[in-house]
């Protein structure tokens, strides 16, 4: 009994070993982590958002943390009549590929400005949104309706789905490949096994065109009549997933020329021919991987020199754990009536559970990193649809571990069913001559798969087929650290305005540059530059500023200010709370001359 207690000893010790190192390192990364990026993030506009300005600008631009792709309608400007003023040409300001610019017509209408944008991000997903800027004076504006930036909701399921069926391809094709090369030789000879293979194939390879086809409305935000459009694919073939793809699909015709001569030459082939066709099988699966990584999240961000192949192993595992449990659970489902073509089969389920093992060993290493790249924070986990996302993943991954573990244990009975069996005689064994007796079982025979384990290893592969839907919506979510970056960096910077006042005297006009930063609750830095009409710099005897915020009856409060320069205001106040404030600005330009004007802020 102590000798059969001492491998799962040996294992468990192995399994904390394992989960503590992997724990210590993710640990360490965590430590010395930098600031990720994935979803490109937009980080200023010029105007910028919910400004007031004089006159209307000549050219609208937004700056992002990345470089990123135009699609035709990157940029749309509507006037507060929901009236499209751009000139319809986006393109990159001074060739930088992180900022886009568009030009606007010129007009007179005052009231505020709607900017829609949607570009594509350096991972290939797009990303949009929309800001208002004013001119003269802030308005209602009936835009709204007009610049829709969230695109086909159609495209967007059909994107989801296909890229779904791509990585459950790609799993169930070299999953069903592994098992046949490391675990069951013979298994090549049945049509069940191969078959799934070639299934595996298809699938992939009609994933692939679709994707390769509909990346083009997906992107631009259009619906399903341009999925044929030339121009969109090939504009999709600019990007790197493009690129990617064209590979996957040279890939895949070397693939379908390789499950070939693996169904032909696996069965009988020699050790040396075995060991060739695994390395063959190995290349052609880490480069169809890579067709994934090389264009997705792990390019971009922090470590991408780590996150590239750590990303690769990922799928790997994932893909010979599940697409092996898929085969398996094919060839589970009728078995073999022949005693011997049993016995390959139980083998193969036997020596397929350590290669398990170790592929779930590689799928929560490599988790661990990718899920700190790309949350970031433990926050992101509650706060963003990303961390919800990936939480729902590792509960359905936990349930997955706990049905293999039932596996296991089956496959452990089998082990001692067989180990707890009398010897059989020798003469009985391949015996051409007839005997009295009947035969003795054979060895293998004593190895017949355990119902409970088609049932446990049916179930494993169900839930792995909701992992692998989860993991395609995971894909196209924005990760967590980027949702955090990208409402820090809408919350984040000053508001910065330019208002007009006339007092009615001699004198009495000219414009106010207001600057109120960070615009967020705690302490305020509040500027002021007072300007002539012609644009310099004037000296008034009085400015006095207070903030009041309506909605919640607090105010006014008193904002202590004092000349710094010719012109130049400045003083500091506490903002207590986030909400819509109210700044009051009273200027007086003579003894018996002075005006009021106001300015509505948004404080986060």
């Amino acid at each position: 009994m102590g000798d059969s207690r001492a491998p799962g000893r040996t294992r468990q010790r192995w399994l904390r070993r394992v989960a503590v190192g992997a724990l210590l390192t993710a640990a360490g990364l965590w430590v010395g982590a930098g600031v990720a990026s994935a979803h490109a993030v937009l980080i200023s506009t010029d105007p910028a958002r919910d400004s007031v300005l004089p006159t209307l600008p000549t050219q609208i631009s937004l700056t992002f943390g990345e470089s990123v792709v135009l699609p035709p309608n990157a940029l749309r400007v509507f006037d507060p009549d929901g009236v499209e003023v751009d000139d319809a040409q986006p393109t990159h300001p001074g060739g930088g590929g992180a900022t886009v610019g568009i030009g606007v017509r010129p007009g007179a209408a005052q009231g505020s400005y709607t900017v829609a944008w949607r570009v594509v991000s350096a991972d290939t997903h797009p990303v949009s949104g929309a800001f208002t800027f004013s001119v003269g004076h802030p308005s209602a504006t009936s835009a709204a309706s007009t610049a829709p930036v969230g695109g086909s909701a159609v495209v967007g399921v059909l994107y989801a789905v296909v890229r779904a069926l791509a990585y459950a391809g790609f799993a169930v094709m070299v999953g069903a490949a592994a098992l046949l090369l490391c675990c069951w030789p013979a298994g090549a000879r049945r049509h069940t096994t191969p078959r799934v293979a070639a299934t595996g194939w298809a699938t992939l390879l009609l994933a692939t065109v679709a994707t390769l086809l509909l990346q083009g409305p997906y992107g631009d935000g259009t619906g399903l009549a341009d999925v044929f459009e030339p121009g969109a694919v090939a504009t999709t073939l600019q990007l790197p997933l493009g690129g990617a793809l064209a590979a996957r699909l040279l890939l895949l015709a070397a693939t379908a020329v390789y499950l070939g001569q693996l169904t032909r030459r696996l069965p009988t082939a020699a050790p040396l021919a075995r060991r060739v066709l695994a390395v063959a099988g190995a290349a052609l699966g880490a480069g169809i991987a890579a067709t994934w990584s090389v264009s997705g999240h792990a390019v971009v961000g922090p470590q991408p020199q780590i996150a590239f192949p750590a990303d690769v192993a990922h799928l790997l595992a994932m893909a010979i754990w599940l697409g092996g449990l898929a085969a398996l659970a094919l060839a589970l489902r009728r078995a073999p009536t022949d005693p011997d073509e049993r016995g390959e089969l139980a083998g193969a389920v036997t020596r397929f559970s350590p290669i398990a093992f170790s592929c779930v060993t590689a799928l929560v290493g490599t988790g661990i990193y990718q899920s700190w790249r790309q949350l970031g924070t433990w926050s992101a986990f509650l706060d963003t649809d990303y961390g919800r996302l990936l939480g729902v993943k590792i509960l359905a991954v936990g349930a997955l571990l706990a049905v293999a573990a039932l596996s296991h244990r089956a496959v452990h009975r089998m082990r001692q069913h067989a180990a707890d069996r009398p010897p059989v005689p020798a003469t009985a064994v391949g015996s051409t001559h007839p005997v009295s007796t009947p035969d003795p079982p054979a060895p293998t025979d004593t190895l017949a798969p355990d119902p409970v384990l088609r049932r446990t290893v049916l179930i494993e592969a169900l839930i792995a087929a909701a992992v692998l839907a989860l993991t395609a919506i995971l894909v196209n979510a924005e990760p967590g650290r980027t949702a955090e970056a990208a409402e820090t960096a809408a919350a984040a910077g000053p508001v910065q305005v330019q208002l007009s006042f006339d007092t009615g005297g001699p004198n009495g006009t000219g414009t106010l540059d207001i600057r109120l930063d960070p615009a967020r609750t705690g302490l305020n830095t509040l500027e002021v530059t007072v300007r002539t009409p012609n644009g310099t710099t004037r000296d008034i005897p009085e400015l006095d500023a207070e903030l009041t915020l309506p909605e919640r009856h607090l105010g006014p409060l008193a904002v202590a200010v004092s000349q710094q320069g010719q012109g130049r205001y400045q003083g500091t106040g506490q903002i207590p709370l986030a909400g819509g404030w109210q700044l009051t600005l009273t200027v007086r330009t003579s003894d018996i001359d002075e005006t009021t004007v106001r300015l509505p802020l948004t404080v986060r």
